[in-house]
């Protein structure tokens, strides 16, 4: 269709003139609702919008129906379960997905569990090695951290198994509960040879407590040490309210004025 001179067309993008815009007027008068805010999305190292969505959605709860009980599961549990139940049903096209994603998923995880298993293995290799090295040189031992020592390995099954600390800061806490340790099996030592030494029933009754406190203790600190760093305690009470190795620790979970007496 011809357009004749000064004619205004209305079509695609061309909107009649009583609906456009005036000049200087804005398309949203009354501009964003006051508060809102455009939100941020924290996508983290390196990790797209997309793939935090996904994320989101994947781990948000839903709550379903499982018999007579309502289950709150996160969503992508829910799903697997939706398709276990098609599976068990007899939806073929289900039970392989299922197979085939496990059988995945179980290769992964032994491959990891495989690597992880030789490095460990290198690890020891090498630190038994080095620590051999100075032990024939006459140098003083190095401290590895984790030390070789404190890896536990199964070939059987792969594992790998730290019963130690694995860090600097975790070591450091380590070296200090030996330390108080050995404080407290040096006043044991003490109280005890004041106590046997002692004739006033007052100052027996004074040494006695101090002696017990201080073996309490040890034993609390010991229990909570991975089994190589264990020590036996000499001068070791076996009297009345005295408390002994391997339960100390449970006795303090139990009793909140033990834990009083001790943590605080």
């Amino acid at each position: 269709m011809a357009q004749e001179p000064g004619q205004y067309l209305v079509g695609y993008r061309r909107p009649p003139a009583e609906h456009r815009f005036r000049k200087g007027q804005s398309g949203n008068p009354g501009g964003r609702p006051k508060g809102s805010k455009s939100k941020a999305i924290d996508t983290g190292h390196g990790m797209k919008a997309a793939e935090e969505f996904l994320r989101l959605e994947a781990y948000r709860p839903v709550t379903i129906r499982e018999g007579e009980k309502l289950l709150e599961l996160p969503a992508i549990q829910a799903v697997f379960r939706a398709m276990g139940v098609a599976a068990l049903k007899g939806n073929r096209f289900v039970q392989k997905q299922l197979v085939d994603m496990l059988a995945r998923v179980e290769a992964e995880h032994h491959q990891t569990r495989m690597e992880l298993f030789g490095k460990a293995i290198d690890y020891k290799m090498a630190w038994d090695k080095e620590l051999e090295r100075c032990r024939t040189l006459g140098l003083p031992d190095p401290n590895p951290v984790p030390h070789p020592d404190d890896i536990v390995l199964d070939p059987n099954t792969g594992g790998v198994q730290i019963k130690a600390p694995s860090t600097k800061e975790q070591k450091a806490r380590l070296d200090e509960a030996i330390r108080r340790r050995t404080e407290a099996q040096e006043d044991v030592s003490y109280f005890a040879e004041k106590y046997r030494k002692a004739r006033d029933e007052k100052k027996k009754a004074r040494w006695l407590e101090e002696w017990h406190f201080e073996q309490r203790m040890f034993d609390i600190i010991n229990d909570l040490l991975p089994e190589r760093y264990k020590a036996k305690l000499e001068n070791r009470s076996y009297r009345e309210g005295a408390s002994r190795a391997g339960t100390a620790l449970g006795e303090l979970k139990e009793n909140p004025a033990l834990r009083a007496e001790y943590l605080e």
